[in-house]
């Protein structure tokens, strides 16, 4: 057996535990990332912080695992990104860009396990 072949055997081995990790991933990033937004928006009224919510899509054997989170007010645009009477409040790319490097650090330790078996 080759390291190609053990590669892959690694991989099919790993796959199971890959997508369980991956789902964990995106799920906390989706959830952690709709608590710093809710955290930093601006509050007037307090509509735009309770309209903030998250949307989580795909189990552990899922082809695709998806997450979405921000506001859902009719107004949310304007005060994320300003207009000509305010300047921008960019409460959820604060949260996203909080959130990205610990995305990113825990997606290398996931790949980082399944190839080292």
């Amino acid at each position: 057996m080759d390291d190609f072949d053990r590669l892959a055997d690694d991989m099919d081995g790993g796959g199971d535990k890959l997508g369980r990790d991956a789902h964990d991933m995106v799920h906390w990033a989706t959830k952690r990332t709709g608590l710093l937004g809710r955290a930093g928006a601006p509050v007037r009224t307090g509509r735009l912080k309770s309209s903030i919510t998250e949307d989580f899509d795909g189990g552990s054997g899922a082809n695709t695992i998806t997450g979405e989170t921000g506001p859902d007010v009719r107004y949310d645009a304007w005060v994320h990104n300003g207009t000509s009477r305010q300047a921008p409040n960019p409460f959820m790319d604060r949260a996203a860009n909080a959130v990205e490097p610990e995305f990113y650090a825990r997606a290398e330790l996931i790949v980082g396990r399944v190839l080292d078996g």
